[in-house]
């Protein structure tokens, strides 16, 4: 059987193609986020759907969250069996010879790829963190997005111009 040739293939974070999984009032729109899908079908990506950490593990009542309520043992366990899942299909891709990259949703306290909300003594409902110095608020703190040869490019949707760590998709 001959291989076909290389494709762009987009793993895209759940709540993106469902905005049903986000927490709360947190969806803004009904379904998908279409400017999202929009951007990366019109760049020649096919589209798969991560799974949501944060939905799999707490459910569909749970309310926001930051960064330090979910750095759990039991959480890390439970996002270490979702990459055990995903990595193979990664790994499929690339040995191909595909070009994979993951899209994340900057914020997510799980797929956020440039900043998530983080304060170790705090809970509930979030505000976007405020860059005045308001001590009450999350603050973001910077996840880093690598850059390993041979390693899909990680970017966020954030503003749906889809820009990587990497420069921008093309």
């Amino acid at each position: 059987m001959e291989q076909s040739a290389p494709r762009k293939v987009a793993l895209v974070a759940n709540c993106l193609l469902n905005q049903n999984a986000k927490v709360c009032q947190g969806a803004h729109y009904r379904g998908l986020v279409s400017p999202v899908v929009e951007a990366l079908r019109s760049r020649g990506y096919l589209l798969q759907q991560l799974p949501c950490p944060e939905l799999a593990f707490a459910g569909v009542r749970r309310w926001w969250a930051v960064y330090e309520q979910y750095d759990t043992p039991a959480y890390r366990a439970h996002c270490r069996r979702l990459a055990q899942a995903i990595a193979p299909l990664i790994e499929q891709h690339l040995r191909r010879g595909d070009e994979v990259i993951l899209i994340g949703l900057d914020g997510s306290p799980s797929t956020g790829v440039r900043f998530t909300s983080s304060r170790p003594d705090w809970g509930g409902r979030p505000n976007r963190p405020k860059t005045t110095g308001n001590s009450a608020a999350p603050r973001c703190v910077d996840r880093g997005t690598g850059g390993r040869a041979g390693a899909p490019r990680v970017a966020t949707a954030a503003g749906y111009g889809l820009g990587t760590g990497h420069g921008p998709l093309r």
